[in-house]
C-alpha cells in the first residue's frame, strides 16, 4: 500500500523563543541561525524568523524553504513602506535569489537607527556569518522604537512527520545566538529566554472562504536547549515540547 503525503495545514503553527520584554530603549534584535547539514526539500512552508514591533508596526526577517521559491531569506512588516507587508518574495543578489547554504551561520534582525527629528530608520537585514556581509532586505521609516520582546520563531504549515523528520534529529535548524541591540550596532545576549507557543488548535474557516486561527504544534516539534542563547528546534531534536512562557534559560 502506498504511504500517504499529508497536505499542508490551512493555518500555521508557530514555536520559538523570545526575550523579555524590553525595559528601556531597545533598538531591535536579531537570532543567528546554523543550517542543518542537508537542505532538503519539503512540502510545505518551514521558516524561522526573528520579529519585533513597534507601538506602529510589526516586523519580521526569515530563513527557511517554500515549496514555491527553494531556500531563501526574506522580510516583511506591516509598515506601508514594506508594499508586499507579510508575504514577500525571496531577498536576490544580481537579479539571483540568495541561496542559505548547508552548515554555514546566518544572522536575520531589524535595526531600529535613530534619525534626526526623533523619527527611527528600521532596517530589516540579514548578515552571512562566513564572509562578514550585511545585506538590508527592507530600510523604513518609524516613529517608534521597538515596544515587544525580539522573537525567534518556526513557523510552518506542514504536519506531515515523515517530511518534518527530514529537518529533525541531527539535521535541524539550531538558533546559536539570540541577542537584542543595546545600541544600532552593539548587541547583547538576551538575559532569559521564554518559550512562545506552542500554538494549539483555532484554525477555522472564514464565511469568505478564508482561514484565521493557528495549527497546533506537531507533538514531535521539540526546543533543544544546548546553552544559554543556543538552542536546537525542530522535529524529535531532543529537550522537550516546553508550553508557553518557560524559561529556557
Amino acid at each position: 500500500m502506498n504511504s500517504t503525503i499529508l497536505a499542508c495545514s490551512n493555518c500555521s503553527w508557530q514555536y520559538g523563543v523570545q526575550s523579555p520584554s524590553p525595559s528601556g530603549t531597545l533598538y531591535g534584535g536579531f537570532v543567528r541561525v546554523k543550517m542543518p547539514s542537508s537542505l532538503p526539500s519539503l512540502n510545505c512552508l518551514y521558516v524561522i524568523w526573528a520579529s519585533v514591533s513597534s507601538a506602529n508596526y510589526f516586523y519580521q526577517t526569515s530563513l527557511g524553504y517554500s515549496p514555491s521559491y527553494g531556500w531563501h531569506i526574506s522580510a516583511g512588516s506591516t509598515n506601508p513602506g514594506v508594499a508586499c507587508d507579510l508575504a514577500c518574495p525571496p531577498f536576490q543578489v544580481g537579479g539571483s535569489t540568495f541561496r542559505p547554504q548547508p552548515g554555514k551561520t546566518y544572522e536575520i534582525g531589524i535595526r531600529f537607527v535613530p534619525q534626526t527629528g526623533g523619527s527611527y530608520q528600521v532596517h530589516l537585514y540579514f548578515v552571512d556569518v562566513s564572509s562578514g556581509t550585511l545585506y538590508d532586505i527592507y530600510v523604513v521609516t518609524d516613529s517608534g522604537t521597538m515596544t515587544t520582546p525580539v522573537g525567534g520563531i518556526l513557523e510552518s504549515y506542514d504536519i506531515d512527520n515523515s517530511d518534518l523528520n527530514k529537518l529533525g534529529n541531527g539535521n535541524c535548524l539550531e538558533v546559536v545566538n539570540a541577542n537584542w541591540l543595546t545600541a544600532p550596532y552593539v548587541s547583547a545576549q538576551w538575559p532569559h529566554g521564554y518559550v512562545y507557543g506552542p500554538t494549539t488548535q483555532t484554525c477555522k474557516q472564514n464565511p469568505d472562504g478564508s482561514y484565521s486561527g493557528y495549527q497546533a504544534v506537531p507533538g514531535g516539534i521539540t526546543i533543544n536547549k544546548i546553552a544559554s542563547g543556543d538552542f536546537k528546534i525542530g522535529y524529535q531534536v531532543g529537550g522537550s515540547q516546553y508550553q508557553s512562557g518557560y524559561q529556557l534559560w
